[in-house]
């Protein structure tokens, strides 16, 4: 009765919600530091766009983001046809999967990186070949290049990845992109591209102009803290963003959606603000780490990737002491919150990897 591709996969959890978490440890307050959110929230600019927007409920919103695909036309000097936006990434990578992948059919990808490419290539019934990255945390890219093949639709490259917050560089993608064949489509998902500060870093789209098979992604929910609202967009070839056109839903974001976001692209004092507060914090994080000799990939996003014997043991000490993180294989993967709230946090840290690792493992 259900698709076979879906008998190895599971339905996403969010766990329980913050309030059933202070309830069940009696906390007062609980921080969130656990999915690479704008700690600083959204410009004042979103709250007044909405309240000074008529909401029209009953129409359908512009199913072509009109004044939104203008003002990034204008920005970022792209032509207005080659943007296409989705209900966050989150569903511009279900577009991109159903329009690519196949039975029969093959994905590349490094690991760990964002898991939703591997699940929607599951979904579509094609291959998934995951990639372990380099000891840094980095893309490791001229494997990815070997593991190239006939069967090949897409190859996905984080950039900054999440979770290990690492990059490839200008010339390393250079190369990489070179050397992909030109039927194989290269996402190259820029989610935390606002957050980089790193010299040697590329930008997706200088490549556009010379590789009709270069897609990049981009998103409002991190910089520009519009989570909530579920938009960001890929900007990529006219017959790639015709291609995946084809399995877009109409009317996939709100009127809403799409007013908050104007609003919040608009305000670039706010976005500067909350990047420049974040490398701060950052720096004061990676100190702190070096000087209790707890090793961590060096991260040119909004979070950090540090390495701990036990992640579940630590993750779960921190949540009963009042904080949200994410563990991993081996780490911990922690959005830089604000200096008040890392300040503390990385005392419960070095408490919890200090408690977990006199403990027999579970």
């Amino acid at each position: 009765m259900f698709k076979k591709t879906l008998e190895n996969l599971r339905a996403y959890d969010p766990g329980p919600s913050v309030d059933e978490i202070k309830d069940m440890y009696g906390l007062k307050r609980m921080i969130k530091l656990d999915s690479n959110e704008n700690v600083y929230g959204a410009s004042p600019n979103v709250r007044n766009a909405i309240i000074d927007d008529a909401l029209l409920p009953e129409l359908y919103p512009d199913c072509q983001n009109s004044d939104l695909r203008r003002e990034l036309s204008r920005r970022l000097g792209i032509r207005e046809d080659r943007f296409l936006f989705g209900a966050g990434l989150d569903e511009i990578i279900v577009l991109i999967s159903r329009a690519f992948l196949e039975p029969g059919t093959s994905m590349v990808m490094a690991w760990p990186t964002f898991y939703e490419y591997y699940c929607h290539a599951q979904i579509e019934g094609a291959a998934t070949k995951k990639i372990p990255c380099d000891q840094n945390g980095k893309h490791d890219w001229k494997a990815m290049l070997e593991a190239i093949d006939e069967t090949t639709k897409v190859v996905w490259i984080c950039n900054p990845n999440n979770p290990t917050g690492t990059y490839l560089t200008k010339t390393e993608l250079d190369q990489f992109v070179q050397a992909v064949p030109e039927n194989v489509l290269i996402v190259i998902d820029e989610a935390y591209i606002d957050f980089v500060t790193a010299k040697d870093f590329p930008n997706g789209l200088n490549y556009l102009e010379s590789k009709e098979n270069v897609l990049v992604l981009r998103t409002f929910s991190k910089s520009y803290g519009l989570a909530s609202f579920r938009i960001g967009y890929a900007i990529g070839s006219l017959p790639v963003i015709e291609e995946i056109g084809k399995v877009r839903p109409p009317f996939n974001n709100p009127r809403l959606s799409q007013v908050a976001a104007l609003a919040g692209l608009k305000d670039d004092t706010f976005k500067e603000a909350c990047v420049l507060k974040n490398r701060e914090v950052l720096s004061m994080t990676t100190a702190f780490l070096d000087k209790k000799g707890i090793s961590y990939f060096d991260t040119q996003a909004n979070f950090i990737y540090i390495k701990v014997a036990e992640p579940k043991q630590v993750a779960l000490y921190c949540k009963q002491k009042g904080f949200l993180i994410n563990p991993f294989q081996d780490g911990v993967r922690v959005t830089i919150g604000t200096m008040e709230d890392m300040k503390l946090f990385l005392q419960i840290l070095e408490q919890a990897i200090l408690e977990t690792s006199a403990e027999p493992s579970k």
